[in-house]
């Protein structure tokens, strides 16, 4: 199963949005659009509430929206790279194919996607 990188996503889709940062790479490209267009709805209801607030803390159900938004685009987006690193991890990265590489390109796909999707 490829969860370990979906939480590691949603933590640090939780992560970003609460400093409310927004910046991306202009070469993100995803295969369907639609989530992704409702992952940034949901990440702009999160902020504009917090915005509204001041406080965070008062805005969890838009929190935990723009999260799973967030989770579920890179979840989908970052496939390959989240079965190499599972290949990888229950062989305990002796693969011939395992590498530092296999971890960077997983970390860089789901912060690529996080930050695309939180750019406004």
């Amino acid at each position: 199963s490829a969860m370990a990188p979906v939480v590691d996503a949603k933590r640090d889709a939780k992560a970003f949005l609460a400093q409310g940062s927004s910046w991306c790479s202009a070469r993100c490209k995803f295969s369907a659009m639609a989530p992704v267009v409702d992952a940034k709805r949901d990440a702009k209801a999160f902020l504009a509430c917090k915005d509204t607030n001041g406080d965070a803390s008062k805005c969890s159900r838009e929190l935990g929206n723009a999260v799973n938004g967030i989770g579920d685009v890179v979840r989908r987006e970052c496939y390959g790279q989240a079965e190499d690193f599972q290949k990888c991890f229950v062989h305990r990265f002796a693969l011939s194919t395992c590498s530092d590489d296999t971890v960077n390109k997983l970390l860089a796909c789901q912060q690529r996607l996080t930050q695309y999707v939180l750019k406004p």
